[in-house]
């Protein structure tokens, strides 16, 4: 190191404290030696204009390569934190995929549709949802607990009361034979089921913990699933051409949508809290 050079030198050394300990330890004295030797060269070239050009130069690559370097670092930090998804986040999983894909088999014309398959589907579809809602609250309950528990307490009993309708419904006559009074109880089942399911999707969208996609899908899937609702007349009023595709396209996409946050909490690494102390 040049004599001449020493205090720009500290200067820059101490500069070099924005970027995380190791990359210091590894490379500040190399960055230090090669920084003196530039600026040594500028002030041969020019000693005022090649020294102000050097200086902006090495501030800029610094602010750029030690932001990179920081988020580098807290990225592998938090992978070596995450886990792999536990068990019973898997068997969680595995049942909201199936109860999923059972709701989107509805679409498949050349099924024998029975009204006991029909009921066996929804039997799949509410247990299944019941189970994502359990592994996601599991999931991002450190993230948000009160936020998270809201959402997760009115989508479990909603499903759960409509899967105790389905069961219940099984060998009663069909409507407009059936119990008014049951099919009156069951359409409130269905409207608790998709507002508490919309609103299940919306929270976990906003908390962000797992996949906003998944949870984007069932809220407006579940809005979109509600119009069709036969108390609601909308599919045999006048704008039936309307919300007849909307409702089916709501199914639809709700079913995607917990075939989706099935596959997250199911396969991928959950992700572990980052404290302020493991990131320094």
């Amino acid at each position: 190191m040049r004599r001449a050079d020493a205090s720009p030198a500290r200067i820059y050394r101490r500069l070099l404290a924005l970027y995380p300990a190791e990359f210091r330890a590894r490379y500040a004295d190399k960055m230090v030696q090669l920084f003196g030797d530039q600026l040594w060269d500028a002030r041969l070239g020019d000693a005022r204009g090649g020294t102000v050009r050097t200086w902006l130069r090495a501030l800029g690559d610094l602010a750029v390569t030690a932001a990179s370097e920081r988020a580098r670092r807290h990225r592998t930090v938090a992978h070596s934190l995450a886990g792999p998804p536990s068990a019973t986040s898997r068997m969680l999983g595995l049942v909201g995929i199936l109860g999923g894909l059972v709701l989107v088999a509805a679409f498949l014309p050349n099924l024998p549709w029975t009204r006991e398959l029909f009921q066996l589907r929804l039997v799949l579809f509410n247990a299944g949802a019941s189970a994502i809602v359990l592994a996601v609250h599991r999931r991002q309950a450190s993230a948000s607990p009160r936020a998270s528990l809201a959402a997760a307490v009115p989508a479990i009993l909603a499903n759960t009361w409509y899967l105790a309708m389905v069961i219940l419904s099984i060998g009663r006559p069909q409507p407009p034979e059936g119990d008014p009074e049951f099919r009156l109880v069951m359409f409130f089942a269905g409207v608790a089921l998709w507002w508490a399911d919309a609103t299940f999707g919306l929270v976990t969208w906003r908390i962000g913990v797992v996949a906003r996609w998944g949870a984007l899908a069932i809220a407006i899937g579940s809005i979109l699933a509600f119009t069709g609702m036969d108390r609601l007349e909308l599919v045999r009023g006048e704008l039936a051409w309307i919300f007849i595709p909307a409702s089916l396209a709501g199914i639809a996409l709700n079913g995607l949508g917990w075939i989706l946050l099935g596959i997250d909490v199911a396969f991928r690494r959950r992700r572990a809290p980052v404290t302020p102390c493991q990131t320094e």
